[in-house]
């Protein structure tokens, strides 16, 4: 078959999410990849979640994507983190084994009826009047498609750099796609250059465990897939296998410092910029240097527990030098390397050039999604490339784009961020960078979600029904609470007064007690009149809603009010140069971003107020509005 109606090129996190959300709404669907082997491939560390990335990875379960299921099923370490502060910053992270992780989502891209693959590689693509309809691949072949998903990760015109030693790849052993990047360059695309990097891989028999901090798994074991953690599933686990804690100390610091000449990042081989919050080993040392010392941990990369990634220790210098500094390292000191750390250069566009839905604005039907819209981080690509995959299918079967926007979802604020703002380095998510994060849980992405992934085909039957049944218990609970009383001269008013000096004056709700913040569901369930339900493994939601509930309220009317002004639509053609009074600089920063709404042009850096107001009275004297 030469014709379908998506292509998705790239087998990385985005691409497979892409693929598999397009394949869901019933689009003939070609995943194109470099190794068939490398579909699902965790190429740095074997990890799903975090603070802000564990909001991403929820959202994109909840649209019934791959991430959440596959990291349950692979998972080797399970925590919650923050788990001592607010609900709306925990986060769950899970250290999965690479091979299970990986299985788990060839078997799902492979078994799904909708998708074909194709080990190739893409050299160009097909236009036709500033439409793309097609890809050319290295025999010369063209395959026709309505819409094509670039998911290319760190591939286009990938180099690797490890001390003076620099080589041509998307990673270690894989080949970089130059032909793709050259070809894009070519036809006017705005590319730039980011980095990125990885530490090295150590033998585990050689690390000596019992001179470490140990770190196990939590209990009750969290998970990240809604099926397994609120609908009642059971993933298939694994043995569980615990990380260590170690830290590096002066002697590292002095090593890496010592040979700081050694490293392309200051020695001028890498000018392109990379991670704030990831950096170096040896950028950790040059710019925080009146610090002894650094947290590292030793992960498990598969469940045979035959490599530790050290996660903290990413570097570039030179293997002798990494062997070197990392025997230092308590539990370290007779350390083998079974793969040294390198720093990767690849090419990225401005993500300034796309919409919303993720559709470049100079070629329509072409998507791009993941590390080469500037982004870092699995999490980060899977959600552009659920919501790429989706858009490309309801492109190519003639429906409206569909996105969620930032009052509504971390995905929202990610894609938002990235049209907007553009990058300066590697994006990564934080919860810091939503606005109404106390309405953007991780427990609550389904709530968010999945109801409007199910009206437009994304999310299947059997998925929707398990979550019509969980949000009939969360309500039912939290009618129960409502109803239940706490009476003044109860015994358990004293119980309560006693551990958290709540003094009532008059009969309340066990709901109502919920408010206060040192009351937990768990302290409700230890009354006398807590009485037996069904719903208490939803307890928590519970809580959690009506903790927040004040503040989400209150948050619901500002989004409101916004809403009447943001939403107003930009036409595609407005000459900023015809709004009369804005300034050039202003012009400048909003042909480069091309908003497509009031709301999107006012977090466009350097647009004030006063310019917004300007272009909605230019709007308005067009009949725009």
């Amino acid at each position: 078959m030469n014709n379908f109606d998506v292509i998705v090129v790239g087998g990385g996190h985005a691409g497979c999410e892409a693929a598999h959300a397009s394949a869901r709404l019933g689009s003939n669907t070609l995943l194109i990849t470099m190794k068939l082997d490398g579909i699902g491939q965790m190429s740095c560390n074997p990890a799903i979640g975090g603070i802000g990335k564990s909001h991403l990875a929820r959202e994109v379960d909840a649209l019934d994507g791959l991430m959440c299921k596959a990291a349950d099923n692979a998972s080797l370490q399970s925590r919650v983190l923050n788990s001592s502060k607010g609900a709306a910053v925990r986060a769950t992270r899970i250290q999965t084994c690479r091979d299970e992780y990986k299985k788990y989502i060839q078997r799902e891209i492979i078994s799904h009826k909708n998708i074909t693959v194709l080990q190739s590689t893409v050299k160009s693509i097909c236009f036709s009047k500033k439409r793309a309809n097609g890809v050319i691949i290295d025999t010369g072949e063209t395959i026709e498609a309505k819409c094509i998903v670039l998911t290319a990760g760190t591939f286009l015109d990938g180099v690797i750099h490890m001390g003076d030693k620099t080589f041509s790849a998307g990673r270690a052993g894989d080949k970089a796609s130059i032909d793709l990047e050259k070809y894009f360059k070519d036809a006017g695309f705005d590319i730039e250059r980011l980095k990125t990097g990885t530490p090295p891989r150590i033998k585990t028999e050689s690390v000596e465990i019992d001179k470490l901090e140990r770190q196990d798994s939590d209990s009750p074991l969290p998970m990240l897939s809604y099926l397994n953690d609120h609908y009642d599933c059971v993933p298939n686990h694994i043995i569980k296998i615990p990380c260590y804690i170690t830290h590096t100390n002066t002697h590292t610091h002095e090593i890496i410092a010592s040979n700081k000449g050694k490293s392309p990042l200051f020695n001028g081989k890498i000018t392109s910029i990379g991670p704030r919050y990831c950096p170096s080993i040896e950028d950790k040392v040059y710019r925080f240097s009146n610090k002894e010392s650094h947290q590292i941990f030793l992960e498990p990369e598969t469940s045979d527990n035959l490599e530790i990634y050290p996660n903290g220790l990413s570097t570039s210098l030179p293997l002798e030098t990494q062997r070197d500094f990392l025997r230092t390292i308590v539990g370290l000191e007779d350390c083998v390397i079974t793969q040294p750390g390198y720093a990767i250069e690849y090419s990225y566009f401005d993500p300034r050039g796309l919409r919303s839905s993720l559709e470049t604005k100079n070629i329509e039907n072409l998507f791009f999604g993941g590390q080469i819209n500037g982004t870092t981080g699995y999490e980060e690509a899977a959600a552009q490339g659920v919501i790429a995959g989706i858009n490309a299918a309801r492109k190519s079967q003639q429906k409206p784009s569909w996105t969620p926007q930032r009052h509504e979802s971390y995905i929202g604020v990610l894609i938002d961020d990235l049209i907007t703002q553009g990058v300066t380095e590697p994006y990564r998510m934080f919860t810091s960078r939503a606005e109404y994060r106390l309405r953007l849980r991780d427990d609550n992405a389904d709530v968010r979600l999945t109801q409007k992934g199910y009206e437009i085909g994304v999310v299947g039957e059997e998925r929707y029904k398990s979550f019509c049944k969980k949000v009939d218990r969360i309500n039912s609970e939290r009618s129960r609470l409502d109803a239940l009383k706490i009476e003044v001269e109860s015994e358990d008013h004293k119980l309560l007064k006693k551990k958290y000096d709540l003094n009532l004056t008059e009969n309340k709700s066990y709901a109502s007690l919920l408010k206060t913040s040192k009351v937990q569901y768990s302290d409700l369930m230890e009354l006398s009149n807590f009485g037996i339900t069904a719903n208490a493994s939803v307890g928590h939601l519970v809580a959690s809603d009506i903790r927040y509930e004040g503040y989400v309220a209150k948050q619901e009317k500002e989004i409101e009010q916004l809403k009447a002004s943001y939403n107003v639509h930009i036409p595609d053609g407005i000459d900023f140069k015809n709004v009369q009074g804005l300034s050039n600089e202003a012009i400048e920063r909003l042909d480069q971003a091309r908003p497509e709404t009031i709301g999107q042009a006012s977090r466009i850096p350097g647009i004030t107020s006063p310019s917004i107001s300007l272009i909605k009275i230019h709007l308005k004297k067009n009949n725009a509005i």
